[in-house]
């Protein structure tokens, strides 16, 4: 007898038998029937699964019984682990399916034990903490059986060490390598080639398929169909792993591994010292001009003459001459060629930003601290992406909880290339929490444009009654730093709540700290606009100071403008406008995250109301009782 989708996710289904708290969810339902069709038929399908239809579950079991090898590509690696950890135990013991996962990472993050074993011969710590730790990472070295270092729970993010002792495909030596049998990368590769389901992120998703692309092999094992989830970020990290960079840190690097293996492979380290002391004579005074106090701009053709291309010419030679004296060493090991490889990519890449003669791409600069970065992105990566995966893959998925603006998916299939191919499946599912019993949408109208140099005192003083009326327990989302530095310092001791400001602990710490202070207010920007799940009475409101337009001086966001423009479209509209609105849809998301929620959307821009295009970001989010009055507030929270 065949199974149907009903049979897990009916009323009476598989999973309301099995789980104790299951709750009939009919968008569940109609997801996972829209999955297994698209699966079974081998199509494209795009559906917005609103919060709290269980998606998850909805693209996994129908990917589990069709057979198929199927590739789960999440946002992020907190997501695929909680898919491996909790997901899938789920559905392999409590429903008894019968199928092998796996899951992938970055090479970065997993142990090499034939770095380890070097850096533990001659070990260099910043600090005895570092000293210390490390004796730690020794015993589990010996113990662990996947060699990933989130097993280290207490290991800091910034652990100076493990860029020295994690796998790097760079210096990598495949077969040749004595602890090839004991390598964690071959053991992944191994259990992932077995798997029935294959769980990703993004980042990984996409640097394996520019290996494909340029024919440097491959991490991910073939397969018959891919599941993206959170879709609504595949542009621009499709967008980043199209384009090249060359930063300083990068030839720091550089620097450090050949000498290391150099001494590795036993050669005169003192035949490359005076080359190695001109390289790095050279690339400090050739970054030097690209320093601004604008954090992120756009180079120019004024910007690349005189200086730069006399110091871009030295530096070139210099690379010039490493090459050519890794190349003619013998006997030649495979690291070394490596770095021989790595050196002609980057002179390749620094040629082609310098040069920057492609209409294609937009050429810019980043300055983080000591870091500058010169960067080279594609404009649009539609084509790329139709030519290296569209048009290879007849089974994609691509759900997310926001990919549609005024009710159409017009605007992904365009960012992503897909606005011309035939045959999608489109489907929205709203979301299955009661937004009009659970939530109020506050829109005040007695505030100043955003524009106008009143508004942040004046958003400060509306953003202070509305906590006083929440008593705390509130999300406050910016889309500036200046603006969510400037709101805090003034409301900062005026109000008796705890004031969390983001950067000045780590994401997770302030979170736990969110979660702990039932009254504590958050203030944040972008990386806590999506990804961050708060449920029950920690988090009752959600402010919103702006619409969330990106910055049209942004890099990015400048050269899309004026490539939509070139071509006679109104940027506005169709790139500004929708972009804006799927930001929105993610800072509203944060607020109602169970059944049980209750809270406040408040969006303090006028705009929203007193504009033409605001019913576009009203008719984009969910539908709830909408207010512009204060002292309706508190019957949601009654």
């Amino acid at each position: 007898m065949n199974t149907t989708m009903d049979d897990f996710f009916g009323e009476n289904g598989l999973l309301a038998k099995r789980l104790d708290r299951f709750e009939f969810r009919s968008e569940q339902l109609r997801m996972a029937g829209a999955v297994e069709k698209a699966l079974q038929k081998k199509q494209f399908l795009i559906a917005e699964a609103g919060t709290g239809t269980g998606k998850t579950l909805a693209y996994l079991i129908p990917s589990i019984l069709s057979n198929k090898k199927v590739v789960i590509s999440t946002a992020t690696k907190n997501l695929q682990e909680q898919i491996f950890y909790s997901d899938v135990p789920l559905l392999q013991n409590t429903l008894k399916l019968d199928f092998r996962a796996a899951y992938m990472k970055g090479r970065n993050n997993y142990l090499c034990f034939s770095r380890f074993e070097r850096f533990k011969a001659q070990p260099t710590f910043l600090s005895p903490g570092e000293a210390a730790r490390f004796q730690d990472i020794s015993h589990w070295a010996y113990s662990t059986a996947t060699g990933d270092r989130s097993e280290l729970e207490d290991l800091p993010d910034d652990y100076s060490p493990w860029n020295t002792i994690c796998s790097d495909a760079h210096l990598c030596l495949g077969q040749k390598c004595q602890y090839v049998k004991e390598c964690f990368i071959t053991l992944l590769k191994q259990r992932a080639q077995r798997a029935d389901i294959l769980i990703v992120n993004h980042p990984l998703f996409f640097a394996d398929l520019m290996l494909k692309v340029t024919g440097y092999g491959e991490v991910i094992p073939h397969y018959d169909a891919i599941v993206f989830d959170e879709s609504h970020q595949i542009e621009e990290i499709a967008t980043h792993y199209f384009g090249m960079s060359v930063s300083n840190y990068r030839l720091d690097e550089l620097t450090r591994d050949i000498m290391r293996e150099l001494k590795q492979a036993e050669c005169n380290p003192r035949h490359f010292q005076s080359l190695l002391d001109k390289f790095q004579a050279c690339y400090p005074p050739f970054f030097k001009h690209f320093n601004s106090k604008q954090p992120r701009y756009r180079l120019r053709q004024h910007h690349l003459t005189g200086e730069i291309l006399t110091a871009l010419s030295a530096l070139l030679n210099s690379i010039g001459a490493l090459i050519s004296s890794l190349d003619n060493l013998s006997p030649k090991t495979e690291a070394i060629e490596a770095l021989s490889r790595r050196a002609q990519e980057i002179n390749h890449q620094l040629t082609f930003i310098i040069e920057a003669s492609d209409p294609a791409y937009v050429y810019w600069c980043e300055v983080r601290g000591r870091g500058m970065f010169l960067r080279a992105s594609p404009i649009e990566v539609g084509e790329l992406l139709n030519n290296a995966l569209f048009d290879e893959k007849d089974t994609i998925i691509f759900t997310s909880a926001t990919l549609s603006t005024d009710r159409h998916f017009n605007f992904f299939r365009e960012q992503i290339g897909l606005s011309q191919k035939k045959g999608i499946t489109e489907l929205i599912l709203d979301s299955h929490f009661d937004y009009s019993k659970q939530a109020i949408l506050y829109l005040p109208q007695d505030l100043p444009a955003p524009d106008q140099k009143t508004f942040t005192l004046s958003a400060a003083r509306k953003i202070e009654t509305i906590l006083e009326t929440t008593r705390g327990r509130a999300f406050v989302l910016f889309t500036s730093y200046k603006n969510m530095t400037e709101i805090y310092h003034y409301l900062n001791g005026t109000i008796p709540f705890t004031l969390l400001l983001q950067g000045e602990k780590t994401k997770s710490l302030l979170l736990k700290h969110f979660k702990e202070d039932l009254h504590s207010v958050l203030f944040a920007t972008a990386s806590f606009w999506e990804g961050v799940d708060v449920q029950g009475e920690a988090l009752s409101c959600v402010i919103i100071d702006k619409l969330p337009f990106d910055p049209p001086t942004e890099p990015m966001v400048e050269a899309k403008i004026d490539y939509i423009t070139s071509r006679g479209g109104n940027a506005f509209r169709s790139y500004q406008i929708p972009s804006a609105i799927i930001s929105l849809k993610q800072g509203l998301g944060r607020l109602i995250r169970n059944s049980e929620d209750r809270g406040i959307l408040a969006i303090l821009d006028k705009r929203i109301v007193t504009r033409s295009y605001g019913q576009q970001f009203l008719a984009s989010i969910p539908s709830c009782p909408r207010t512009d009055s204060l002292s309706d507030l508190e019957t949601i929270l009654s």
